[in-house]
């Protein structure tokens, strides 16, 4: 096992990191999704060793169908008469978003798509244009190849992370969501194929990226029935219409898995915020989860992911940081504490 990189390591991955946006070339958005492709699967599946940390180029198709599933939907401008969709490339629409549209047209949420037979090949496909495309021109600067990420030859049917990698995406996971998001966001706004579709609308970042709010809608039913319509944090009734929370918040983890989902007062959910709720509330959590497993397996939403294994791991990475950084955690309104090593055996 290798040791955590050094603050000088982790300095220049970043200067790395900034180059990238600054001096990669972007003709598609398959360098931003291969890059947030990459951070998440480090935050669901890596540890903080610093040791290389291999990822299947499937793996990887996989994250790259998530997340054009949600951008190929028709978008429609308050500007604009008729919904469509946005264009991923600066010529005409890029491979994978064509093949995720055809996906859905026979599939009314991704949930089922993986369940059915085209799944396999709709990988393999997207793992050929991903091995064609973005793989190996991600780490090209212009002209220069900065050799930063993995090493730019398969093993094992897909990469391997250079040494303190895996560590430094887990590390600045935010920063660097942050910054692909905006620049894949910025990337679609500028094309002048979307000029007629976006027009001047504020609304493209939760388009692409947002909350998918009919999704909260639909979990509502299961976990009500689930909570007995008490309050997940302080189990009182929930006499008002009450909020769908994301446990592991969604500043710190921007995806919808079901597993990650409560049901709460109004005022918990606002005073919590973008907190991790402390011990005895993830307690209840891990409690939750493993109770009402197969239901909350079996629960299926256009944009939904039902995933026990990744919410898990993403929660121990969101409180490994968390105590890192002496973070205080929720305890009730207007109450936090900090967070202290007990959530270690919770997540064990």
């Amino acid at each position: 096992m290798s040791e955590a990189p050094s603050a000088e390591f982790q300095l220049a991955f970043l200067n790395h990191i900034q180059r990238l946006f600054e001096e990669g070339e972007f003709v598609a958005t398959y360098k931003y999704a291969l890059l947030i492709s990459l951070a998440e699967i480090a935050v669901e599946k890596g540890d903080d060793s610093g040791s290389p940390f291999h990822i299947s180029i499937q793996s990887i198709a996989g994250k790259f169908i998530e997340l054009y599933w949600r951008q190929i939907k028709p978008y429609k401008s308050v500007q604009t008469p008729d919904a469509a969709v946005l264009i991923q490339n600066k010529g005409i629409q890029a491979a994978i978003p064509n093949l995720v549209a055809g996906l859905q047209k026979m599939h009314a949420s991704l949930a089922d798509a993986r369940q059915m037979g085209q799944w396999d090949s709709a990988i393999a496909e997207v793992s050929n244009t991903i091995k064609k495309m973005p793989l190996w021109k991600l780490q090209t600067l212009r002209s220069q190849k900065v050799i930063f990420l993995y090493i730019e030859d398969l093993v094992d049917g897909g990469i391997e992370l250079l040494p303190g990698v895996a560590f430094c995406l887990r590390q600045f996971n935010g920063f660097i969501m942050n910054l692909a998001r905006n620049a894949w966001i910025s990337h679609v706004r500028s094309n002048p194929l979307n000029r007629s579709i976006v027009g001047d609308n504020n609304d493209l970042e939760a388009f692409m990226f947002g909350v998918d709010r009919g999704s909260l809608v639909a979990i509502r039913d299961l976990l009500t029935d689930l909570q007995k319509n008490n309050c997940f944090y302080c189990q009182n009734l929930i006499r008002n219409s009450g909020a769908i929370d994301h446990f592991i918040p969604w500043s710190r983890y921007p995806r919808d898995i079901t597993q990650n989902f409560v049901f709460a007062h109004d005022r918990c959910n606002g005073d919590k915020s973008d907190l991790l709720p402390a011990s005895g509330h993830l307690a209840h959590w891990r409690e939750r989860n493993e109770l009402y497993r197969s239901e909350l397996a079996a629960f299926t939403n256009a944009t939904i992911i039902s995933d026990e294994l990744t919410s898990l791991g993403v929660a121990r990475w969101a409180y490994a940081h968390a105590l890192a950084a002496k973070s205080q955690v929720w305890v009730g309104p207007g109450v936090t504490e900090a967070l202290d090593t007990s959530y270690q055996s919770i997540l064990a």
